[in-house]
């Protein structure tokens, strides 16, 4: 009985992007492991989604709009994106009719930087400038991705482009997962699509929430895959 939670989340995961692809072939024409992939010239940066990775969005587009409108009682409230553009084409793909260029119910939907995978080093969680989300991405609030940046100058200076990128530990994603799961508590908004990357959810689903079952919420999400979670706070 979906009524009976304070929130119900939506989460999904980004479908097949490019830098998945370049990582298969580059491993198996140089007969290498696809983390070496990364600092070969070529590697996607931010990179968009494939053909099959469009194909698998589209395929959730036709569960979403069976399972979240408003005879079932679960039309999003809410759609949040990580900044990356694999994650924000996922969503927009995933609800057509939801996005706000489209949506007749005028759904926000706001980018929030915390919602990011986990910073490893790999070109493929570097991201745009917001001019350039904001260009590809009409209608999505960047106000505080654009906030995050502040500290660090520009887009490059989150990137670590000129130098070491950065490197973030469980621990840190954990802090981030938890401080995103505050957030969404002090929201008003009940029904929220969440849209990220599969180490994220993973920490969102083992460590800041208390999933039910415990074993599902340590399972990784599947390119293309979507979780509904009903939340009970205390």
């Amino acid at each position: 009985d979906h009524e009976s939670y304070d929130k119900i989340l939506i989460l999904m995961r980004h479908g097949e992007a490019k830098h998945n692809v370049f990582e298969r072939r580059y491993a198996q024409e140089n007969g290498t492991t696809m983390e070496e992939a990364n600092v070969h010239g070529d590697y996607p940066v931010d990179p968009v989604l494939t053909g099959k990775g469009c194909g698998q969005m589209l395929d959730l587009s036709r569960r979403t709009a069976t399972f979240f409108n408003n005879d079932t009682g679960l039309q999003p409230d809410l759609v949040v994106v990580s900044p990356l553009r694999r994650a924000i084409q996922s969503a927009y793909i995933a609800f057509p009719t939801h996005t706000a260029l489209t949506s007749l119910t005028n759904t926000p939907w706001v980018c929030h930087p915390g919602c990011m995978e986990q910073a490893n080093g790999n070109k493929s969680e570097f991201v745009s400038s917001s001019s350039e989300l904001e260009e590809m991405f009409p209608g999505v609030d960047f106000v505080m991705f654009d906030e995050s940046l502040v500290d660090n100058g520009d887009v490059d200076g989150v990137n670590g482009r000129e130098k070491v990128p950065l490197f973030e530990s469980k621990i840190d994603l954990m802090g981030r997962t938890d401080e995103f799961l505050r957030w969404i508590k002090e929201r008003e908004e009940r029904v929220i699509v969440v849209s990220s990357h599969a180490t994220w959810l993973q920490s969102l689903c083992a460590f800041s929430l208390k999933y039910e079952p415990e074993s599902k919420g340590i399972e990784m999400f599947k390119k293309g895959e979507m979780r509904s979670v009903g939340l009970k706070f205390d």
